[in-house]
């Protein structure tokens, strides 16, 4: 019976900080869920173009870079919290699969969005 992972400081870094980055897509259901269509952003395209005139491209990648960084900040700093205080032991002994939990969070998602 497979229960136990073996896995060093670094592999558990490299992974957590892979997973921390690809699941930023979940952000992509925002506009969906927050009751935006087509026909609302008809009107709301002026302000995309006055504000793609006013804002540099500085300005963006400036915002990007501090989001970045915030980010990344929370996560090290929480996945270090978590190593320091519980240690890897617990991954250890109570290792779960979320990848179940995984597929029924999308599904359900995906339901919700379609019922929306």
């Amino acid at each position: 019976r497979w229960v136990r992972m073996q896995v060093g400081f670094r592999d558990l870094t490299v992974w957590s900080f892979l997973m921390a980055s690809a699941h930023g897509a979940g952000l992509m259901v925002v506009p969906v869920l927050l009751g935006s269509n087509t026909v609302e952003a008809h009107g709301r395209i002026a302000g995309h173009n006055y504000m793609a005139s006013v804002a540099s491209p500085l300005a963006g990648m400036l915002a990007t870079g501090v989001h970045t960084v915030a980010y990344l900040a929370v996560t090290g700093l929480l996945a270090w919290v978590v190593y320091r205080k519980l240690g890897l032991a617990l991954l250890r002994k109570a290792w779960f699969n979320f990848d179940l939990v995984w597929a029924a969070a999308l599904m359900a998602t995906g339901l919700v969005t379609l019922l929306i």
